[in-house]
């Protein structure tokens, strides 16, 4: 009796495994199976947004890319082909799928034809209103905390300047004796970043070589455009910089949203 179990429990391995590896084909050529399906729970849409973990294997079985939890907004399906898009609009909240594909309609920067298998185990759909409601609701409430932070910097270190149009603080330490910077010439410039509580970001010391850059061509964020504007040559100012002149409402490297900068800036180069 104790061999017929093991030989009948083996069977049974055999037909999961056998069940899980029948793919259905939809009309674009996309190739799909489920692992677990929610048919009750809530399917996202074209503009929802959804929080999804993607395992994609080769042809071999070999991991060729494991994401973490990220979030995406499900745009338009692609006409005439498969696509990961395709595939998160047939699955549900909390179900888990595999989909095949060729490896350029995966990514476009692969030109290989081999089938890649992605598994996805969406966790959370959003709505496309809800998202932006709660947005809305986050920008506000970091500007407001930005704003209570920046007063209290100000305050704290007796700042009594006005802001320019724009929201710059532009306090010149020492004027410069050489040329202005010309819009469209490259200028050059020693600086340091930090936050209001006095933490170092960036710093082209510690790289111990000047941030070049064409002044007027975005190729910096705005307000340290503004700020090296102002300046000459030799010249060296504080701009207190808000992140409606820097990167907003963004998460970008070390820069947290909502964060006002300090730049400490040395102008030692201009082209003429």
């Amino acid at each position: 009796m104790r061999h017929l179990t093991i030989i009948v429990s083996a069977f049974a391995s055999m037909l999961l495994v056998a069940c899980t590896n029948v793919f259905n084909t939809t009309s674009s050529g996309l190739q799909y199976q489920f692992i677990t399906s929610n048919t009750d729970a809530l399917q996202p849409a074209v503009g929802d947004i959804v929080a999804i973990r993607i395992t994609s294997r080769d042809d071999v079985g070999v991991v060729i890319d494991e994401t973490p939890l990220f979030k995406m907004q499900i745009k338009n399906v692609p006409a005439g082909r498969p696509s990961v898009e395709e595939g998160l609009l047939m699955m549900h909240k909390g179900d888990s799928a595999e989909f095949r594909m060729q490896a350029r309609f995966y990514n476009p920067s692969l030109s290989s034809d081999n089938l890649l298998t992605v598994a996805v185990k969406m966790v959370d759909v959003i709505p496309l209103e809800e998202f932006e409601r709660d947005r809305e609701a986050a920008r506000i409430a970091g500007e407001r905390e930005e704003d209570r932070l920046l007063n209290e910097y100000l305050q704290k270190n007796k700042i009594d300047i006005e802001p320019t149009m724009s929201g710059l603080y532009f306090i010149e330490t020492e004027k410069g004796t050489g040329p202005a910077p010309i819009p469209g010439k490259m200028v050059a410039i020693h600086y340091e970043g930090s936050f209001l509580d006095g933490r170092v970001f960036d710093s082209s010391y510690s790289r111990r070589e000047p941030l070049k850059f064409k002044l007027g061509a975005m190729q910096v964020i705005q307000g340290l455009e503004e700020g090296v504007a102002r300046m000459r040559r030799g010249g060296r100012a504080t701009l207190i910089i808000p992140s409606a002149l820097a990167y907003g409402d963004q998460q970008t490297g070390p820069v947290p949203p909502f964060a006002t900068l300090i730049f400490e800036v040395w102008v030692v180069g201009t082209e003429e």
